[in-house]
């Protein structure tokens, strides 16, 4: 994503020029989760906390770009937050010490926190995804506790080189969205805390250039640097 481009500063490849999307295959929505330690019930009271006590909280992040520290940086800069950010490399260590209580929260992929949060070791406040997870049921969305910028996902996808023939990509994605609206391949991506979602090509680069869009002023207002 051009977002990439601006966090890494090179061009190894510019998305618009060199690929053509094909689908989306997942999107896999961000948890708000605590340690069980921090007095927060609620995402509200979270928020009451952060603002009681500016700088003392600290997210753990997989590392700087990532989807889940711009997801921080958003909502710092938007409800006028200010925490602590530890940077790690990756997921595995970053969660190994929100387990062992030296941080205090983080926005993670359901998918790495789902089962931490079923066993009561982390408490999921919200999820970015635009509906609630049959996974997680009694979790609310941001978008319904009035944050509708808060909708930060992973997504993967299939793309093809630029300049591919119209009816490979035609039948690249009929083939997929065929697999993915498998319900046996529905409810595997479910039930590890993922969605099986397929876009058309032209809903594909759309949703491309929003989240360009959205993430791009993010990581320029923070000066996010990958290095």
């Amino acid at each position: 994503m051009l977002f990439a481009t601006e966090i890494n500063k090179r061009d190894a490849y510019n998305w618009k020029k060199d690929f053509l999307p094909i689908s989306t295959i997942s999107m896999t929505p961000l948890v708000l989760e605590v340690h069980p330690s921090v007095q927060a019930n609620t995402f509200k009271e979270f928020i009451d906390l952060a603002k009681r006590e500016p700088g003392k909280l600290t997210m753990a992040s997989p590392g700087p770009g990532t989807t889940n520290h711009l997801l921080s940086e958003l909502m710092q800069s938007n409800l006028e937050l200010q925490w602590v950010t530890a940077h790690y490399r990756g997921n595995a260590p970053a969660i190994n010490d929100l387990l062992g209580g030296q941080v205090q929260f983080a926005f993670d992929q359901l998918t790495v926190s789902l089962q931490h949060i079923k066993a009561g070791l982390f408490r999921a406040l919200a999820v970015t995804s635009p509906h609630r997870l049959k996974s997680l049921p009694d979790v609310p969305t941001f978008a319904e506790l009035g944050y509708k910028d808060f909708d930060g996902q992973t997504f993967t996808g299939l793309f093809a080189p630029s300049g591919t023939p119209a009816p490979i990509v035609d039948k690249l994605h009929e083939t997929l969205v065929a697999i993915l609206k498998d319900p046996a391949v529905v409810d595997k991506f479910e039930k590890l805390g993922g969605e099986a979602t397929p876009m058309t090509p032209d809903e594909f680069k759309a949703y491309l250039e929003r989240e360009d869009a959205k993430w791009i002023p993010v990581v320029r207002k923070a000066n996010i640097r990958a290095d």
